[in-house]
């Protein structure tokens, strides 16, 4: 494609879709910055690193700039390196790696703490008989009541029999 001001090649390609029609708009790079529809060019002899940071921020904003940079200081994977596999290194990426984590965790889920669900037949936490005997027996065994933590004892193994 050549520029459609110039007539050189073309390095950026607009296409606009208004009211049903489609209008195209090729343009050769100093062109589109003479027209503020490309970025300016990056300082010279930059290195390829600042050059892609330059154009991340300039593209998505200097919070996922600082996301794209980020990495975790325990394994020493980049939340760029999540975004294209998929995983996390280690667990404190999760901490390394949270403003860019929790709104994916939103979108994802609909909201970032776990609620979850329990069996129906599950007895509530600290209600079970198995757990009140054994805080008892540990209870008895502390106060060197031998006799009752004997009883108790008795009384976990019968139960676990039962089950």
């Amino acid at each position: 494609m050549t520029c459609q001001r110039c007539s050189r090649e073309a390095s950026v390609h607009l296409s606009e879709t208004v009211d049903g029609s489609r209008r195209e708009l090729h343009l050769c790079g100093p062109c589109a910055r003479k027209a503020g529809l490309a970025p300016p060019d990056p300082p010279p002899n930059a290195a390829l690193e600042a050059i892609v940071d330059h154009l991340i921020v300039q593209h998505v904003g200097e919070l996922v700039g600082e996301l794209a940079r980020a990495s975790c200081p325990l394994c020493g994977q980049t939340f760029m390196e999540f975004r294209t596999g998929g995983r996390l290194g280690c667990p404190n990426d999760y901490e390394a790696f949270a403003p860019g984590l929790l709104p994916l965790v939103r979108t994802a889920h609909g909201a970032s703490r776990h609620v979850g669900k329990s069996p129906r037949r599950r007895t509530p936490p600290g209600k079970s008989p198995g757990l009140r005997l054994r805080a008892r027996l540990r209870e008895a065994i502390a106060r060197e009541d031998y006799e009752l933590a004997a009883t108790l004892r008795d009384q976990l193994r019968q139960e676990d029999a039962d089950r």
